[in-house]
Order: structure tokens, then sequence, then C-alpha cells
């Protein structure tokens, strides 16, 4: 890939891993490894989600107390 943005690097990064991890995927047989795959991947996205709204509140707060001033 010939580009130095940053953005375009990422989006490329990113969905070489996404088809990585999908290979993966297709070899995994049992249920239960399934099922533990999906757990992970929920726990991670609500720990994401999380941080998303922590920051959100984060930044609201500092708006808060700079307005005041």
């Amino acid at each position: 890939m010939r580009t130095d943005r940053k953005k375009d690097l990422d989006t490329y990064y990113n969905d070489h891993l996404k088809l990585h991890i999908m290979r993966q995927l297709m070899l995994v047989d049992t249920w239960s490894e399934i099922k533990g795959i999906q757990s992970a991947v929920y726990e991670a996205m609500g720990r994401e989600e999380q941080l998303e709204q922590d920051e959100k509140a984060a930044y609201q707060h500092w708006k808060d107390t700079n307005e005041k001033k």
C-alpha cells in the first residue's frame, strides 16, 4: 500500500487483522469454543463502550468546569 495517511494505513491493517481472525474462526469446531469466543467478543465490546462513555463523561465534566470560569 502506497500511502502515508494514518487513516488509510489503519483501515488497511484493521481489515487485514479482521480477515486473519475470520480465517482462524473458521477452524473452530465445537459449540463451546464458539460460545467462548462470543463471550470474549461481547466482553471486549462492552469494555470499549464503557471506555467511550467514561471519556465523554470526563470531557463533559471538564467542559462544565471550564465554562464557569
